[in-house]
């Protein structure tokens, strides 16, 4: 009965540990070239802002939901943009990819 009781235990231990490590990140991650790209919304006040990651350093960024220039229809699939620095000014976020300001393609790849 011993040896039953050890195996159990083994195997309780053994599935918590592999649970645990199956968790999902927190964002999104998009990538092009050598840069990941990692956003997630920050819930911590009501405003919409969201924690950026650019390999690895993380930063909280504004957002806005409507289209650039508002007599123009936003492009298919637009869902909101980012307001960064640099390459980064304005990430536009859409359905299925990110268009940096360079218009560089980030795909998802997580």
């Amino acid at each position: 009965m011993g040896y039953i009781k050890s195996l159990l235990c083994a195997a309780l231990i053994t599935w918590a540990l592999w649970a645990s490590a199956m968790e999902a990140p927190e964002g999104v991650v998009y990538c092009y070239a050598k840069t990941a790209v990692e956003f997630s919304f920050d819930r911590s006040n009501q405003n919409n802002d969201v924690l950026l990651t650019v390999n690895g350093k993380t930063e909280k960024l504004m957002t806005a939901y409507s289209w650039f220039g508002s007599v123009q229809a936003p492009p298919k699939g637009f869902k909101f943009a980012i307001l960064g620095a640099g390459k980064f000014d304005p990430l536009l976020v859409f359905e299925d990819h990110l268009l940096d300001a360079d218009k560089h393609k980030y795909v998802k790849c997580n």
